[in-house]
């Protein structure tokens, strides 16, 4: 089924106020908070809205106001089902604070996630959630420029920029190792998805630590 040419047409705020005759104003204040308007009003608009199909666009209120009522996620993976966990958890205290997510994945390398950054800050985001602790030199100006709430996730141990959520990988290798050696268990392997900082460092090294030293123990 294709659409006339007159139907492909997106409806603007005008044709709503047109349908209920009223004010593209007063229909813009129905949209920013309906008790604006008379309870009369509020019915008429609504169906409007219903009928014609409008789907509001918030640039005017981006550049008017500097804000856009959104919260940037970057994630490093989509197909992990930590980082699915992850989102649900933070959509579900944006959604009750009336603020929504701008997501976008950039696959664990630092210049993607540069790019999409850039992206997201052009919307006037009003902060900001990643997953690393390692970002590129312009990544990090961006972020100083824009002066918004940044919120970095998985690590609570490693220096952040502004708010840390996570847990100490360090301790939580030393203990998950020791535990393991504890038991007698004296031939171990390590297996690691992923070569970033996270993995690395914070698990693989610890856990060699943590060998180390129960084999001086031993001998």
């Amino acid at each position: 089924m294709y659409l006339q040419d007159d139907e492909k047409e997106r409806p603007v705020l005008q044709d709503v106020a047109d349908r209920v005759g009223v004010t593209k104003m007063t229909v813009s204040r129905f949209l920013r908070n309906p008790e604006q308007v008379s309870v009369a009003l509020r019915g008429k608009i609504a169906a409007a809205l219903d009928e014609l199909g409008y789907i509001p666009n918030r640039a005017p209120d981006i550049l008017s106001n500097a804000t856009s009522r959104a919260i940037g996620v970057l994630l490093p993976s989509l197909t992990n089902q930590v980082f699915a966990e992850v989102l649900r958890g933070i959509e579900s205290v944006t959604d009750a604070h009336g603020y929504q997510t701008m997501l976008a994945h950039y696959g664990y390398k630092p210049e993607m996630e540069q790019e999409r950054l850039e992206s997201m800050l052009s919307w006037n985001i009003d902060g900001l959630i990643l997953t690393e602790r390692t970002h590129t030199p312009r990544t990090l100006k961006m972020i100083e420029v824009a002066g918004i709430p940044v919120v970095e996730l998985m690590d609570s141990k490693s220096p952040c920029l502004d708010i840390a959520v996570g847990f100490d990988n360090f301790e939580a290798a030393r203990q998950m190792t020791t535990a393991i050696i504890a038991r007698g268990h004296r031939h171990i392997a390590y297996l690691g998805a992923r070569l970033d900082e996270r993995t690395i460092i914070n698990r693989r090294d610890t856990n060699r630590r943590c060998w180390m030293q129960a084999w001086c123990h031993i001998a």
